[in-house]
């Protein structure tokens, strides 16, 4: 069920995505009506159903029968698979009970909406990303920028949801009021305690960004580009620790691969550059679904 609702959104957000990949490449404006890039003609709203109207319509505009790049069909679908299967995992691991209907807007169930709300951003903006990098080799800045201010607004804001529970538990009883201050210090050490991983955040964000900066400074540009700096800084604001290490290390390793392959199949030619946000993205994919299945299985290798 849950699922399904994922895959409902992620259609709509995959349309929205490709939209604003498209959008950023044509040096566009976010706003205005879509149209038809053959014939022009503005869309109407029951030519932009995601997914239903290519199909039927079969794959062709409704006004000049030309056909529409299949490309759309597969963003809306891909995107609406990676939502869809981050409603299964999110919605599995949540105890979540008719108790909980009747409370909707509690901490929990907030905390759950904002977690989910952060994580299905992160996914959206790294298909616009994937697209734009992939087609051009380009990060435009206008995507990239606003979505770091998000991610981190919506991070600050969990955080300080989680600080006024703490707050406002501790003050239910007697014994709880004591723990705040002036009385103790209690509340001020959890506090900070609950802070921790936005100061993380913060800090992977600064050093991935740092650390791309450095191999572009080393390879006097030739080993990536800026909008990698501000890819990883993405990366590391919204995985954190060790999240954003896995990521890393997982866009690496496939990026080595296939390129690698490339150079067998005799496609590339050393010296020659191919774009390294797609595998930023890659493993940034990994880390967010299978992140804390990796760690595990590596710490349990190391013991």
């Amino acid at each position: 069920m849950w699922q399904l609702s994922g895959f409902a959104i992620g259609i709509v957000l995959g349309s929205f995505a490709k939209a604003l990949a498209d959008r950023s490449l044509n040096n566009r404006s976010f706003g205005g009506r879509s149209y038809c890039l053959n014939c022009k003609h503005k869309l109407q709203w029951y030519d932009l159903l995601p997914v239903l109207s290519y199909i039927f319509l079969v794959g062709k505009c409704r006004y000049c029968h030309k056909k529409v790049e299949i490309e759309y069909l597969l963003v809306e679908v891909g995107v609406g698979v990676l939502i869809g299967f981050l409603f299964f995992q999110s919605f599995n691991n949540l105890q979540f009970t008719i108790y909980n209907l009747q409370s909707i807007f509690n901490y929990q169930n907030l905390n759950f909406l904002i977690t989910l709300i952060l994580k299905t951003f992160f996914i959206v903006i790294l298909i616009t990303l994937f697209l734009t990098d992939l087609k051009k080799m380009f990060i435009p800045d206008r995507v990239i920028l606003p979505a770091i201010l998000i991610g981190l607004s919506l991070i600050i804001i969990n955080t300080l949801l989680k600080i006024i529970y703490l707050y406002s538990d501790l003050s239910q009883s007697q014994i709880g009021r004591l723990l705040l201050p002036p009385h103790s210090p209690y509340f001020q050490r959890h506090a900070l305690l609950i802070a921790q991983p936005l100061f993380i955040s913060l800090g992977m964000g600064l050093l991935i960004g740092g650390f791309f900066m450095s191999l572009i400074i080393i390879t006097r540009g030739k080993g990536m580009g800026g909008g990698d700096v501000k890819l990883g800084a993405f990366m590391g604001l919204m995985l954190g620790f060790p999240g954003s290490l896995i990521a890393i290390i997982g866009a690496f390793l496939t990026g080595a691969i296939f390129s690698i392959g490339l150079l067998i199949q005799g496609k590339k030619h050393f010296g020659e550059s191919i774009p390294f946000g797609p595998f930023l993205v890659l493993g940034s994919l990994i880390a967010l679904f299978w992140g804390n299945q990796i760690m595990n299985w590596y710490l349990h290798l190391s013991i």
